[in-house]
């Protein structure tokens, strides 16, 4: 059976998906894919086009990483998909250790952004000025609609309620051993090292043991005894920059300075002008 093709005004959901890992696993979610629409000539994204659960999905990549590359495809993908109510800004990040309500936060684990007291969900943590020898961060970010918080919140009382989590169901469906992405399995947790924040990794791109970082400066944290086919989702603060944040020291600074669970590089852009929730898979 071909696929259907629907209006640009039938779409009411758009995911945007800044690496090519990611942008695989969502059309690997779809329900049903959809017949290609024809764009504004002023639209230069790629999308796909489908369903879940009902739900009319546009999904698009960024051709490289980071906030403004976010802003621009959202501005383009409103242009064609004029309906577009909601946004889901999905992807992997890097995690901050510590504990929240399900434990510490560990590779493999899913952080998805929810307001608090303090921030809407997300922190531009890069936006501001310097005054008197330090930098004020300036500046607010939009937080994710209500009808996504409430559909967060339903997910997770119906996770607690269940044997078998469906979101790890889910995961099994992309049979990453067959379509040669075998690499972005979850390694296991003892493969999930922490080292001290001020230690200097030997080298950069390696893994620990090709390396030859000291396994003396690791913390011995106790292996999480829960079953690793329930997926452990943290909700709270992400962050969102320009930096790549590869030193631990500053990592710790700025998670306490600001209540934050995990690191990425588009949420910025893409909350500037579009009502979304972010969630991130915890890679390193």
């Amino acid at each position: 059976m071909p696929p259907r093709m629907l209006s640009h005004d039938a779409y009411r959901v758009g995911w945007i998906c800044p690496l090519q890992v990611e942008q695989i696993a969502a059309m690997l979610m779809l329900d049903e894919e959809h017949e290609s629409l024809p764009q504004l000539p002023a639209d230069h994204n790629v999308y796909k086009l489908g369903s879940i659960n009902n739900h009319n999905v546009v999904i698009a990549g960024l051709h490289q990483p980071g906030n403004c590359p976010a802003a621009t495809v959202v501005a383009q993908m409103r242009m064609t998909f004029p309906n577009l109510r909601y946004g889901l800004l999905v992807g992997i990040g890097g995690g901050v250790p510590v504990e929240t309500d399900y434990g510490t936060i560990r590779l493999g684990h899913v952080v998805v952004s929810k307001p608090t007291s303090i921030h809407s969900g997300a922190v531009q943590y890069d936006h501001g000025r310097a005054r008197a020898g330090d930098f004020e961060r300036t500046g607010a970010l939009a937080p994710p609609p209500a009808a996504l918080l409430n559909a967060a919140q339903s997910l997770a009382v119906q996770r607690a309620m269940v044997d078998c989590d469906p979101v790890w169901e889910d995961t099994q469906r992309m049979q990453t051993s067959r379509r040669s992405l075998p690499r972005f399995k979850f390694p296991g947790v003892a493969n999930d090292h922490l080292y001290q924040s001020d230690y200097i990794h030997q080298r950069a791109g390696a893994s620990c043991e090709e390396g030859g970082c000291d396994p003396g400066q690791r913390i011995e944290r106790p292996i999480d005894d829960g079953d690793e086919s329930f997926v452990v989702v943290h909700r709270g603060t992400i962050a969102s920059g320009e930096l790549v944040v590869k030193d631990a020291e500053l990592r710790d600074r700025l998670a306490q300075q600001y209540g934050l669970l995990c690191f990425e590089m588009e949420a910025a852009g893409a909350l500037a002008d579009f009502p979304c929730i972010v969630i991130r898979g915890i890679s390193d």
